[in-house]
């Protein structure tokens, strides 16, 4: 399952992005239902079309895939509301959050993309992958691939959940660094946030 085009996972290239969120941002997140502020690295949002009511499908969240988490989830999950999208016709929808954490140990970054392919692929492959794991979020089936970093600890989270009305969507999680990992469960925290946005799609 390709997370980008980039030969280098996409943790790395927004690790230092991420250090200047923070530093600039500060720690306040408002707490309500009201959408995030969002940096769009493409079509600006005045060409956009408006967001359609929930719940969405994948098609909906083209133009506004960081709509997927609203104020209250960035409070919960101690996210910047400072979201970066990915929109057409330069990228492919995406949109990425850096956490606000003030222990590098506690932070991490995340990603969620939304792709047209169902998980039908996955099961068709002759060699499968022994870290991947099938479980169910919302009643929709979904592939959990765990990453352990060389010293045994916890590195990488990714989960691909099926969607209803077509498609699935990507969600990664990724603590800090290459070599060394976290002791806190990052699976744990990638399937929280897909069920919150699996919530929502239909």
């Amino acid at each position: 399952m390709a997370i980008g085009s980039c030969a280098r996972p996409w943790w790395l290239g927004w690790s230092a992005v991420g250090m200047v969120v923070v530093a600039t941002a500060g720690c306040g997140i408002g707490v309500g239902s009201e959408p995030a502020a969002v940096t769009t690295a493409s079509t600006p949002t005045s060409q956009a079309p408006a967001l359609a009511p929930q719940p969405w499908t994948l098609a909906d969240l083209t133009y506004h895939p960081c709509s997927v988490l609203d104020s209250e989830d960035l409070a919960r999950f101690v996210l910047d509301p400072a979201a970066r999208a990915d929109t057409p016709p330069q990228d492919l929808p995406a949109c990425s959050w850096f956490s606000i954490q003030t222990s590098l140990s506690g932070s991490f970054n995340i990603r969620f993309e939304p792709a047209e392919s169902d998980l039908t692929d996955l099961a068709q492959r002759r060699v499968t992958n022994p870290s991947e794991q099938q479980i169910t979020i919302t009643g929709q089936r979904a592939v959990l691939k765990p990453e352990v970093r060389p010293d045994g600890r916890n590195g990488s989270c990714s989960v691909r959940v099926a969607v209803p009305s077509g498609g699935s969507f990507y969600l990664g999680t990724a603590a800090p660094g290459i070599a060394t990992g976290v002791d806190w469960d990052v699976c744990a925290k990638t399937i929280d946030i897909a069920t919150v946005i699996s919530a929502r799609l239909r």
